[in-house]
Parts: structure tokens; C-alpha cells; sequence
């Protein structure tokens, strides 16, 4: 009686492997996650949340995948709308050219509760239809958002009323404003 034993490279009927890196920029604020969601059956549904950055994550599907950066001390703001990932590919998502960063510098302000990035025409916080890009609790926290023109509005720690303090502020990929300096 023979046995013969044949080993194949992988596992039969798994998944193909999809990866997905994360490769932050030098000068970069500090990334504390890079979560990814997927909507299925009308369902938004987290399927990875990576906070390592040194090794590639697997994806558990080709997509399309919602991709949301958080930057150290500030909310996240999404990356990507609809990342699509081919059999056997790895996407690398470079932060600074997804990215700029704002940074506000409270010498001449208000001591600020918080600091809040907005589109041009919003009302500011605290107003009816208000919607914050990104926000700090902080003067001198680099702020990351996507390319774009900004508002930055100062909510002041004593309770007042908030107060725009910049009107357009441009930001582009890889680089870094200063408002207030």
C-alpha cells in the first residue's frame, strides 16, 4: 500500500489575499488608527480598525471599503470613499498625499475649550447646521484634513460664543499651515 501525501501552498477555498498598508510621512502628525468599514445589506459594518503600521492587514473582501484616519488629537475624517482592493494586490495608503495639516496658535486668541476647522460658508458651533471637518482641544495640535479651503473657529473656554478667527485657509497634500503665528 502506497500513501501518497500532497501538500499545496495554501489553504483550498480560502480567501485570496488582499492587503492594506499604511505608510505615514515623515513631518506627519502621529495616526493613532486608520479604520476601514463596509456597507452591506444597507449595513455599515467595521471590518478593520489598524493601529499598527509596520505590517500590512488583510482584508477580508475586495471592497468597497470607507477608509476614516484619526490623527492624534484630533476626530477622524474619512480618507477614501471607495477602496477597492484587487486579488492578490496591496494598497498603500500614503498619508501625505492624502493629507494637509492645520496648526493654530493661540498667542493672540481666546483660551480655547476647543478649535474646530469648518467649510467656508458653515455657521460655526454651536449654530444650526453646524458640521466640524476636524476639531482639537488644543492651540498647537496639527490638525489633519484633506486638501481643501477652511474656516477656523475658536470656542472659547469661558463659555462665549464661538469665533471665527480665519476665513480660507488653503490646505495641500503633504503640507502644513499655520494660522495665528
Amino acid at each position: 500500500m502506497l500513501l501518497v501525501l500532497v501538500q499545496t501552498c495554501g489553504a483550498l477555498g480560502s480567501e485570496p489575499e488582499r492587503l492594506f498598508k499604511v505608510v505615514p510621512q515623515r513631518g506627519f502628525p502621529a495616526v493613532e488608527s486608520v479604520t476601514l468599514y463596509q456597507t452591506r445589506n444597507s449595513k455599515r459594518e467595521k471590518v478593520a480598525d489598524v493601529t499598527a503600521f509596520e505590517k500590512p492587514t488583510q482584508l477580508p473582501s475586495a471592497g468597497p471599503f470607507e477608509v476614516w484616519v484619526r490623527c492624534k488629537g484630533g476626530t477622524a475624517v474619512k480618507a477614501l470613499d471607495a477602496l477597492s482592493v484587487k486579488e492578490g494586490a496591496t494598497h498603500e495608503l500614503k498619508l501625505g498625499e492624502l493629507f494637509g495639516t492645520v496648526e493654530v496658535f493661540g498667542d493672540n486668541l481666546p483660551r480655547a475649550e476647543k478649535i474646530v476647522l469648518t467649510d467656508p460658508r458653515d455657521p460655526g458651533p454651536g449654530e444650526k447646521n453646524h458640521v466640524a471637518v476636524q476639531v482639537a482641544t488644543a492651540y498647537r495640535v496639527e490638525l489633519c484634513v484633506p486638501p481643501g479651503v477652511y474656516a477656523v473657529w475658536v470656542v472659547p473656554a469661558n463659555g462665549g460664543r464661538a469665533q471665527r478667527v480665519e476665513d480660507n485657509v488653503r490646505v495641500q497634500a503633504g503640507r502644513s499651515v499655520r494660522v495665528g503665528d
